[in-house]
């Protein structure tokens, strides 16, 4: 008799505590009376003393009460361990005799819920855990609105107007971000330097860990100029001196005394290592230098879309007082800081979510196949049982039990799966995902995990228990039929394996999309020719090249040095370079007519730059040696300019200004256009190509003092040798220069490194779910085939060939995934638009991933089906015969 059974039939006979109780009292108390009559006395008095003697009756009823529940539950509980123990124990025994079956579980869960692990610990660290700023929610990015709901940054003017009128908002302040040269540590550096308002310290509520921030003093106009270190640079740049406060950095070609260095993970913006303050630089007064970037703390009781509200009443204000050539923005931006640094990630981390909890749901339905499967075997032991006064509920306890089991070593060993996926993500991806670099396996994402361990066996486990433990196992034994040959049963298995087909394929379709897509962007002509080119980022010192004819001799000299390197092909300089993201850009003037405008893009390049990066000649001629610096200034423009500047018209002879991105738009100096080249994918590869413009760099250096790209092709395409000299002639000709060397094509690859990232863990999650998917299907073939063993014995004894019993498998398991198949082309498509946003050249129905992902799944299933086909073809009759 089963334990189960045995305790319900104590219970039947358990009476209710109180009736217990009385009829325990009512005892005692007529023994004692009793006792007191044969003692002598009468009746009456006999039972009058009994009840003295025993006490308050009602008080001991109610004691005893008490004492007999808490026996009662604690009874029940000792024997309810007892069986959980009990239960355990026979599962790890049963398991322990099947360690195939053992292994494979396993590993499957420890896929499903490592991976789902790994990839929450990535949504717990950068989308869930709040920034690591002191009252986070009240912190917002600010910015101005333009014509078309663009949003960009804001220019000085606007910024005090804006800190001025704002009731919604307590601080407003401005940043701006860049790497330039710093001096004064243990060497030469290049480091993003933050210039920073007023009250940006203020809105982050942010101390320092040792001396201060800026004050409102250090932003006054002829204030000593002063900068903040970020923990990072104190400790590998300044080896964490205790005198810190008394040192000085030169940047900007000023000695800037350190006043502060902050805590250890502020990082806004991202990966900045010095502030200085922002009204050390020269501000312009126009209203459409839009220069800066924003950010906000809210007064106490507003919020983001009270601010957003105020913003575009200030613009509509702005825009009725000012004259409209002055002031070009139609509203503000307001928006939650948290949303505006995580809003690019958002996306494809849930993407990769949803793929990680796919794969756990085809793990739990390969394991519920799986164990349906194997439950048919034990047809027999269950009717046993039941014959014997098991009841359901403690046979689904019975078999619950050893998915638990199962779920719980899997899950110890998918945390194990975790920290492998998430050290390979932390390696590969921090560069490309903010926040990344903080992730880990703390509390939080372990408890995630016990939740995961606790549903996987609840999801694969519970199902088949409650399916096994229901069938007429008594009367399947009686009449000797084989529950794997169950219809009910065989339309169940088909459901399973169908499901884990539909899903396989979603993921598989998805992360054809995603390889499609990144395959479109990566063949995106940058309209240069980047192999073997070299480049160094470099940013001049103002004092020691404070005037323009200085800078252009230095880099007159450097491009002479390099061109006579027999590994140099070719050198230029500019103050930009492809997929760099970061131009000037803006409203220029045409044709000596001011009131002639055209939009582009601003770069100021040597002749050089053209030829080493390959950029075609279109029409006219490229800079030479007659647009020296004396000479009237010059310049080359993209087709696409020339296009929209002049559509239909010759742009040969043409003028144009450099508008406010040189230092000749106080005084406008036209150039005339010489030359028309081809387009150039500045802003990335997802970007078009923009109009851009291109002055050249001996007569219009300013920018390039600031901020230049030194690009160098090595001869032969060997950019590791460009690279080499490349370093060390600019080491030679400055020794304070400290030049970052890499490949333009290593910075094309790290411009799509968020997309590979994406699209390599996407598509590992998406051969995972194939594989899964086809173990599964693999083991459900396998095990009716063991249970239709009779049955393909008697088609052979009847004369039936190998082939017929193959195709007999093999198309009663194709049967199974073509159900499959159809529901996940239907979920792919109804699920692509997920993916729109993340997709580039590619749409979200492409026939073509989808005609490769279907053979890809049905040649996986027909090889899973192979091997238990074959077996298949083996059976001897006679044997299968005898052993029935």
């Amino acid at each position: 008799m089963s334990g189960t059974g045995r305790r319900k039939r104590e219970r039947l006979h358990e009476l209710p505590v109180p009736e217990d109780v009385r009829k325990e009292i009512e005892a005692h108390l007529r023994a004692e009376e009793e006792e007191l009559v044969r003692a002598g006395w009468d009746p009456e008095s006999a039972r009058a003393e009994a009840l003295r003697r025993f006490g308050e009756v009602g008080a001991v009823q109610e004691d005893c009460e008490r004492i007999t529940r808490q026996t009662r539950r604690a009874t029940r509980r000792t024997r309810g361990w007892q069986a959980i123990r009990q239960d355990v124990g026979y599962a790890v025994r049963r398991l322990a005799r099947s360690p195939g079956f053992t292994a494979l579980a396993v590993g499957t869960l420890a896929l499903g819920i490592g991976a789902n692990t790994a990839i929450f610990s990535l949504i717990d660290g950068v989308l869930l855990a709040p920034l690591p700023y002191a009252e986070p929610d009240g912190l917002v990015t600010l910015a101005e609105e333009h014509e078309g709901g663009r949003p960009g940054p804001i220019p000085w003017p606007n910024y005090q107007d804006w800190r001025a009128r704002s009731r919604s908002l307590q601080q407003v302040a401005l940043y701006g971000g860049g790497t330039t040269t710093v001096l004064g540590g243990t060497e030469p550096v290049r480091a993003e330097v933050a210039p920073v308002s007023e009250d940006f310290f203020p809105a982050f509520r942010a101390t320092a860990q040792r001396g201060r921030t800026t004050l409102p003093d250090d932003h006054r106009p002829g204030a000593a100029p002063v900068a903040v270190v970020a923990h990072s640079f104190w400790r590998d740049q300044l080896a964490q001196d205790p005198d810190v406060l008394e040192r000085s950095l030169q940047i900007y070609g000023r000695s800037l005394q350190i006043v502060g260095v902050l805590p250890e993970g502020f990082d806004f913006p991202r990966q900045a290592q010095i502030w200085v303050p922002m009204e050390l630089l020269p501000q312009s007064d126009s209203r459409t230098a839009h220069n800066w970037s924003g950010v906000g703390r809210l007064a106490p009781g507003q919020t983001a879309a009270d601010a957003d509200r105020e913003a575009d009443a200030l613009a509509a204000a702005l825009a009725a007082e000012l004259p409209a050539d002055d002031y070009d923005a139609v509203g503000g931006v307001v928006t939650p800081l948290k949303e505006t640094l995580t809003g690019a990630t958002r996306t494809p981390l849930l993407v990769l979510l949803g793929a990680s909890a796919l794969i756990l749901l085809i793990a739990c339905v390969n394991l519920a196949s799986t164990v349906l499967a194997r439950g048919a075997a034990r047809a027999t032991e269950l009717a046993v049982r039941s014959s014997l006064g098991a009841s359901r509920a403690r046979l689904v306890q019975q078999l619950a039990t050893e998915s638990m089991v199962l779920a719980a070593v899997g899950g110890g060993v998918g945390i194990g799966v975790a920290w492998v996926v998430l050290a390979a993500v932390l390696r590969y991806g921090t560069a490309f995902v903010p926040g990344l670099a903080d992730v880990s396996l703390d509390g939080s994402v372990l408890g995630f995990t016990l939740l995961a361990t606790v549903a996987t066996g609840l999801l694969f486990g519970l199902f088949p228990a409650l399916r096994l433990a229901s069938d007429d196992l008594a009367a399947e034994t009686r009449s000797g039929t084989r529950a794997g040959e169950s219809p009910q049963r065989a339309r169940t298995w088909r459901l399973l394996v169908g499901a884990e087909v539909a899903l396989a394929l979603l993921l598989l379709v998805g992360s054809g999309l995603l390889i499609r897509s990144f395959g479109a962007l990566v063949s995106q002509e940058t309209g240069v020719s980047s192999d073997g080119v070299a480049m160094a980022q470099l940013a001049l010192d103002p004092v020691r090249y404070s005037s323009m004819p200085e800078v252009v001799a230095w880099y007159e000299r450097l491009a002479r040095e390099l061109d006579d390197h027999p590994a140099i092909e070719a050198v230029g300089v500019a103050n930009a370079y492809p997929v760099s993201g970061g131009m000037g850009n803006g409203t220029i003037q045409l044709d000596g007519d001011m009131s002639r405008e055209a939009y582009g893009w601003y770069v100021t390049a040597t002749a050089g730059y053209f030829a080493a990066l390959d950029i075609p000649l279109l029409e006219g001629r490229m800079f030479d040696g007659r647009d020296h610096a004396n000479a009237p200034h010059v310049a080359l423009v993209s087709r696409s300019f020339a296009e929209e500047a002049w559509p239909g018209e010759n742009p040969i002879g043409r003028q144009i200004t450099g508008g406010g991105m040189d230092d000749h738009w106080e005084q406008p100096s036209f150039a005339t256009v010489v030359g028309v080249v081809g387009d150039v994918r500045y802003r990335g590869l997802a970007q078009p190509a923009e109009p851009t413009f291109y002055f050249h760099l001996p007569q219009r250096p300013y920018r390039a003092r600031t901020y230049s790209t030194v690009v160098a092709r090595g001869v032969g395409g060997d950019a590791s040798a460009a690279g080499q000299v490349l370093g060390t002639t600019l080491r030679a000709l400055d020794p304070d220069l400290p030049p970052r060397i890499e490949s333009l094509d290593t910075r094309i690859g790290d411009s799509v490194g968020q997309r590979r990232f994406v699209v390599v863990l996407l598509g590992a999650f998406a051969a995972t779910a194939l594989l899964l998917a086809l173990i599964g299907l693999y083991g459900v073939v396998s095990y009716r085939v063991a249970r239709r063993t009779r049955e393909v014995g008697v088609r052979i004894a009847l004369g039936a060939g190998t082939a017929a019993v193959r195709r007999l498998v093999i198309r009663d398991a194709l049967g199974m995934v073509a159900g499959g198949l159809v529901v996940g082309v239907l979920l792919a498509l109804a699920l692509g638009s997920t993916l729109r946003s993340m997709l580039y050249g590619v749409a979200s129905t492409d026939p073509l991933t989808f005609l490769l992902a279907v053979p890809v799944l049905m040649a996986g299933a027909f090889l899973a089906t192979w091997i238990p086909a074959r077996r298949a073809t083996r059976v001897d009759p006679t044997s299968a015969m005898r052993a029935e």
